[in-house]
């Protein structure tokens, strides 16, 4: 008997800061290329945060939120060999143009018409979601699709350092240990680092750097320059991360390099920030941004939260279904112990 397909599904809408809304809406119809998931998770992102309070420079109200997800296929279009029903996914989330110069020289992550699901486009705090198969990305039998969830926030901290070039027997300092520094540091104990520090006003989260690799942890609180400074001795610092998002944190990574080194900003930022542009100059530093990921990066961060040593399930704090999606966005703002708060939207 032909399973029967719902005529309609409830999706998560932002409507006004700290206000969301289950609404219902059709179900998707797939084109020939198209698959059709059926959300298992949807993390909620800093920037689902940053846009939960509208505070996000790029992802204006009302949005339909929802970047970090996983699942399984539904629904194949005509054209699609690759994929077949059952299978567990994920997805790059940038949707491109294809044409402009940066597309056409493999840097699509920051096409000149840069959309993002979740954020320019359609999220996955769905039921059910459309996707391009040319963007679906298959997830191996030893990774849960609730740790695959954290398959596009760990390729951020990837492709941020693939930015900083080559780390083998570097000195390197990340600020901030949320979900997207410690994806930076994975990362950077993979390229080789010779000595990682990380920083953070979190003690638990501290403790979390240490077990995947940090060789020195340091709470904010104290003079992370001095001592950071110090203890890099004549090598001092290459690359610094800068992973929060603040003016204050963003000039810790330049004070802490030494004169011709990298800050690679990941951070996003609510408000305009001041810069040091004299030692900008005078030191010949690096500052370098970076946005988003290419397909390298995402299964590269598949292959990292798949080996079993990344602590994902001490990542992932909360969970709440798809209804109570108000609370969850507010205990992801005021409890910042927890690192990644999700949506279970269908049960394993």
């Amino acid at each position: 008997m032909k399973k029967m397909k719902p005529s309609k599904m409830k999706r998560v809408k932002l409507i006004e800061p700290k206000k969301a809304i289950i609404e219902e809406v059709d179900y998707p119809k797939p084109g020939p290329r198209d698959v059709i998931m059926k959300v298992a998770y949807c993390g909620i992102c800093g920037s689902d945060l940053h846009a939960s309070i509208g505070k996000h420079p790029f992802v204006p109200l009302p949005a339909t939120p929802g970047h970090e997800f996983s699942g399984w296929i539904q629904e194949v279009g005509s054209d699609v060999t690759e994929f077949k029903i059952g299978d567990r996914i994920t997805a790059e989330p940038n949707l491109v143009c294809g044409k402009c110069y940066n597309c056409r020289t493999g840097r699509y992550n920051i096409c000149e018409k840069l959309r993002v699901m979740g954020c320019q486009g359609d999220g996955a705090m769905a039921e059910y979601f459309l996707l391009s198969a040319d963007k679906t990305v298959p997830i191996p039998n030893n990774l849960s699709l609730k740790n695959a969830a954290l398959v596009e926030p760990m390729a951020v901290g990837v492709h941020a350092v693939h930015r900083a070039g080559d780390l083998y027997m570097k000195n390197v300092v990340i600020v901030g240990a949320g979900m997207i520094g410690l994806a930076v540091l994975a990362s950077v104990v993979r390229a080789g680092a010779k000595r990682i520090w990380v920083t953070d006003l979190d003690d638990k989260r501290l403790a979390l750097a240490k077990e995947i690799g940090a060789t020195r942890i340091i709470n904010a609180r104290e003079d992370v320059v001095k001592k950071i400074r110090e203890e890099a001795g004549y090598e001092g610092i290459d690359v610094a991360f800068e992973a929060v998002g603040i003016e204050a944190t963003l000039r810790t990574c330049m004070d802490v390099i030494r004169k011709g080194g990298k800050v690679v900003v990941i951070g996003v930022f609510g408000d305009e920030s001041r810069i040091k542009s004299a030692i900008l100059q005078d030191w010949e530093m690096e500052l370098i941004g970076t946005l988003m990921y290419v397909r390298r990066d995402i299964e590269e961060a598949i292959s990292i939260l798949a080996d079993g040593k990344f602590p994902s399930d001490k990542i992932i704090g909360k969970i709440f279904p798809l209804e109570r999606v108000n609370e969850a966005f507010e205990w992801a703002r005021e409890h910042k112990e927890t690192i990644k708060t999700i949506l279970e939207i269908h049960k394993e």
